[in-house]
């Protein structure tokens, strides 16, 4: 598997597309699809989505947790949802659940609110109940 900037290095070199051409295309500064090459560093779950959405891939493809392209799991229910969802199915506390994953559960609360987390959170929480992050967030396949 690769590391997401591999993913995206990849997906540039097959479409033949620059990371101006990228950032252009995706409505965010050249500077900001540079820093994911040189400052090692992941990109908001919005830009995320917007270049999953481009290049037709998952975000799980994207960000390197796995090998293949396609969305092939995915729901329509938002981040918070799917969460609860999930950690109603794990049959676990949601104590349990956090103090496992070391996060503060205060942070259940601010994802209540709407906010989302990190994205090195959002990987941690998919792989610790083991789905994919296009479940995790809601990103439907197209």
């Amino acid at each position: 598997m690769n590391s997401f900037q591999e993913s995206l290095k990849e997906l540039l070199e097959d479409n033949k597309l620059s990371r101006l051409q990228l950032s252009k295309i995706i409505g965010v500064d050249y500077s900001t699809i540079n820093g994911y090459f040189n400052k090692n560093y992941y990109p908001q779950l919005d830009i995320a989505m917007k270049i999953a959405k481009y290049f037709n891939c998952s975000l799980d493809y994207l960000y390197g947790l796995s090998d293949n392209k396609k969305n092939e799991n995915s729901n329509d229910l938002p981040f918070y949802d799917t969460l609860n969802h999930l950690i109603n199915e794990s049959k676990l506390s949601l104590r349990q659940v956090f103090k496992d994953m070391k996060v503060s559960i205060a942070n259940y609360f601010r994802w209540r609110d709407g906010v989302i987390p990190k994205t090195s959170v959002l990987i941690d929480i998919a792989k610790y109940f083991n789905v994919g992050l296009d479940y995790l967030v809601g990103n439907k396949k197209d």
